[in-house]
C-alpha cells in the first residue's frame, strides 16, 4: 500500500475536528489529533442508539397514519386505526411505477398523452402553462403532475373514453394523482406543482361528475393560494406570461367560474388589450353568474324577469357591459374565421380555443337566461302584468343567439376541427333543447329548421362525448328527454305536448349523477347529501312544447302575441341603414358582418346629427 497516500476519511469526525473542518483519524475513544494538540475529544450521538430506535418508532406510527388516511380517501378498505407503534405494509396500488398496467408497458404512450394535453387542454380553457415554454417531455415536473396532465391528455387518444382500457387508465393515473397530492398536504410539502395538479384533478372530476370532490379540489386550492404571497392580483396578458404561479392564480379564477364556484368580481375599468386568454376569463364570470341563475330557486316575492334588480337584468347588463370592453379585434368580423382553414386553427389551438370560448359562451348566456323553462318560473305571478316586449325581446334573443352557435357548429364540423373545452360542449346542449322545443311548432318551416338544428347538435355533442363523462351524460339525457315528450288533448286546432321538466332542468344546469354522493361520502352522510334528488315527474305547469319561445307556456296570458306580422319572417331583417352609415350594405344578416366596427358607430352618429330638423 502506498505510505504517500492520505488516509481515508473517518465515518464519524469528532466535534473538534468536525468544527474545524480537518480530517479527522477516528480513533476512539479519543483521535490522535485532538490527543497531540491535548484537547477534549468527543463524538455527537454516543446516545445515538436509543435516539434512533426511538425516532424509527415514531415515524413506523407517522407511516401508518398515512396509510390509513390513504385507504379511506381510496375507499378500496376498510379504515384503519393504527397506533404509533404500529407498522404498515405499503399497498401495492400506491406508489407504484408507472409501467405496471398493460397500456403502460411502453413509455412512448405515457409521452403521447402528454404531448395530447399540450395540444388539446392548455388554455382549451384554463392557462396554466405557457405554451412556448411548456416541457414536452415532462422533464423536471413532479410525479402527480406529470399523472394528472396524462389523465386529462389521454382522453383525446383515439376513440377517448369509449375505449374501456382508456378509460381505466384515466381513472388509474387521477387516483395516484390523488393520493400523491394528499400526502403532499398531510406531509407538508406542498409545492407549485401541487396547486397545479389540483387545478387539473377538478377538472378532470367535474366534467366526470364528481361535483363534491371537485369542489374540495377546489376549495383547497384556493385556500393555499389565498395564503401565499405570489402571482400579481392584477390581471395581465397571459398568452406571453412565463411565470406558472400568474398562470396559476388566473386558472383557478376562471376554473371557479366554470364549476359553479364563482370567484370574485374583476374590474373592468381597464381597457387595454390584455389578450384573447384574459377576454375569456372575464367572461366565464358572466357564464358563472348565468349557471347560478338557471340553478337558483324562485320565491313568491322575486321580481319580475323586467325589473332593474332582478338576476335576469342584472346578468344582462354585465353581459352587455363585458361586449363593451372587449376590444373589436377578437370580435368576429376581426377574426375573420370563416377564412381560415383546418389546419390553420389546429396550428394555434391555444388562440383559437379561447376565441371559440368568447364567441360561444357569449351567445350561450342570452340562450340560457331566456330559455322558456327558466322564464316560466319567473313569469309565474306575472301572468297578466307581464310586457308584450319582454316577450318578443325574449323570443329575438333565443332565435339569434341560438343561430349563432348553430353557426359555429356548422362552421367547425365543415372545417375538420375538434373541439376540446367542454364548456362549448354545454353551450351546445342549451341551445339543443331550444331547438327540441321548436320541432313541435304548427309552422312547418320553423318545425323543419329547428329539427335540423336539433339534430346538428346532437352530432356535436356525440364527437364530443368520446372526450368528456358529462357531454356524454347530457347526450343520453337528450335522448331521454325527447323520448319524454308527448301528445296532449286537441285544443283550439292546437297540439299540446308534455315534457318531463325536472330531467330539462337537470340538462340546463349540468346536474351531475345521482351517484355523486356515494362516490364521496359514507353510507352515513351519502343520504343527507344536498345533491341528492327526487324523481323526475312532469310538470303540468310547462304542459306546451311546441311554441315559440315562451309563448305557448301557460303562465303567459293567450291575447298576448311574440310573432311579427305576416308579412315579415319569423327573424326580422334589419332595417337599411345604409342611408346612415355612408356606404350601402352597412347592415347585412350575413354573419361576418355581424358587428358594426368602430369607425361604423362613428359615422353612425354623425350622419344622424346632421339629418335636416322640422320645427
Amino acid at each position: 500500500m502506498d505510505a504517500s497516500r492520505p488516509p481515508k476519511r473517518a465515518r464519524q469526525a469528532c466535534e473538534q475536528c468536525r468544527r474545524k473542518k480537518s480530517r479527522c483519524p477516528g480513533e476512539r475513544p479519543a483521535c490522535s489529533y485532538c490527543q497531540r494538540l491535548g484537547q477534549t475529544c468527543e463524538y455527537a450521538g454516543d446516545e445515538e442508539p436509543d435516539y434512533t430506535r426511538k425516532m424509527e418508532q415514531r415515524v413506523e406510527g407517522i407511516e401508518g397514519k398515512l396509510e390509513a388516511l390513504i385507504e379511506c380517501f381510496s375507499n378500496r378498505n376498510p379504515p384503519l386505526t393504527p397506533s404509533p407503534t404500529t407498522t404498515f405494509q405499503p399497498r401495492q396500488q400506491y406508489p407504484v411505477g408507472i409501467a405496471n398496467t398493460p397500456l403502460m408497458q411502453h413509455s412512448s404512450v405515457a409521452q403521447g398523452a402528454l404531448q395530447l394535453f399540450k395540444t388539446y387542454c392548455n388554455f382549451q380553457p384554463l392557462p396554466l402553462f405557457n405554451c412556448q415554454y411548456f416541457p414536452a417531455s415532462g422533464e423536471g415536473r413532479d410525479e402527480e403532475l406529470l399523472l394528472a396532465m396524462r389523465a386529462l391528455g389521454l382522453r383525446f387518444s383515439g376513440n377517448g373514453i369509449a375505449d374501456p382500457e382508456t378509460r381505466r387508465q384515466i381513472k388509474e393515473w387521477a387516483e395516484r394523482s390523488r393520493c400523491m397530492v394528499m400526502t403532499r398536504v398531510m406531509e407538508g410539502s406542498v409545492e407549485l406543482s401541487t396547486l397545479q395538479t389540483l387545478c387539473i384533478l377538478t377538472f378532470i372530476d367535474y366534467t366526470s361528475g364528481h361535483t363534491m370532490r371537485s369542489g374540495a379540489n377546489l376549495r383547497l386550492a384556493t385556500y393555499i393560494l389565498q395564503n401565499l404571497k405570489f402571482g400579481s392580483a392584477e390581471l395581465a396578458n397571459l398568452e406571453n406570461e412565463r411565470d406558472e404561479r400568474q398562470l396559476l392564480r388566473w386558472s383557478i379564477h376562471m376554473l371557479g367560474n366554470l364549476t359553479g364556484e364563482p370567484s370574485p368580481r374583476l374590474t373592468f375599468g381597464n381597457k387595454k388589450d390584455l389578450g384573447v386568454a384574459v377576454c375569456a376569463i372575464q367572461l366565464s364570470e358572466v357564464w358563472g353568474l348565468a349557471q347560478s341563475y338557471a340553478a337558483s330557486p324562485v320565491t313568491a316575492d322575486s321580481p319580475p324577469p323586467w325589473a332593474p334588480q332582478s338576476d335576469y337584468s342584472r346578468i344582462t347588463f354585465r353581459h352587455t357591459e363585458y361586449e363593451s370592453v372587449t376590444p373589436l379585434k377578437y370580435r368576429l368580423h376581426e377574426t375573420r374565421l370563416d377564412e381560415l382553414t383546418g389546419p390553420d386553427l389546429q396550428q394555434r389551438r391555444d388562440f383559437w380555443g379561447h376565441c371559440l370560448f368568447f364567441q360561444m359562451v357569449f351567445h350561450a348566456i342570452p340562450c340560457l337566461l331566456n330559455h322558456p323553462l327558466l322564464l316560466s318560473a319567473r313569469l309565474r305571478n306575472f301572468r297578466y302584468t307581464m310586457p308584450q316586449s319582454f316577450l318578443r325581446h325574449s323570443y329575438e334573443q333565443i332565435t339569434l343567439h341560438a343561430g349563432w352557435i348553430l353557426h359555429f357548429i356548422e362552421l367547425l364540423e365543415a372545417k375538420g376541427y375538434e373541439v376540446s373545452d367542454p364548456t362549448l360542449g354545454q353551450c351546445a346542449v342549451i341551445v339543443a333543447t331550444i331547438y327540441l322545443q321548436h320541432s313541435f311548432v304548427e309552422d312547418l318551416f320553423f318545425r323543419e329548421k329547428a329539427q335540423s338544428g336539433y339534430a346538428k347538435c346532437l352530432s356535436f355533442l356525440q364527437r364530443m362525448a368520446l372526450r368528456w363523462p358529462n357531454i356524454e351524460r347530457q347526450v343520453e339525457n337528450l335522448r331521454q328527454l325527447r323520448s319524454s315528450i308527448s301528445a296532449g288533448d286537441v285544443q283550439n286546432s292546437q297540439q299540446t305536448w308534455s315534457v318531463n321538466v325536472h330531467l330539462l332542468r337537470d340538462i340546463l344546469i349540468s346536474a351531475p349523477p345521482k351517484q355523486t354522493a356515494t362516490d364521496f361520502l359514507g353510507p352515513g352522510l351519502a343520504m343527507e347529501s344536498a345533491l341528492h334528488t327526487e324523481s323526475c315527474t312532469p310538470d303540468p305547469e310547462f304542459g306546451l312544447i311546441g311554441s315559440a319561445g315562451i309563448s305557448g307556456h301557460k303562465t303567459v296570458a293567450r291575447n298576448l302575441v311574440t310573432y311579427y306580422p305576416p308579412e315579415q319572417v319569423l327573424q326580422p331583417t334589419p332595417p337599411d341603414m345604409s342611408a346612415l352609415l355612408g356606404e350601402p350594405g352597412g347592415l347585412t344578416g350575413a354573419p361576418d358582418n355581424a358587428f358594426l366596427q368602430a369607425q361604423d358607430y362613428g359615422r353612425f352618429i354623425d350622419n344622424w346629427l346632421d339629418l335636416p330638423t322640422y320645427s
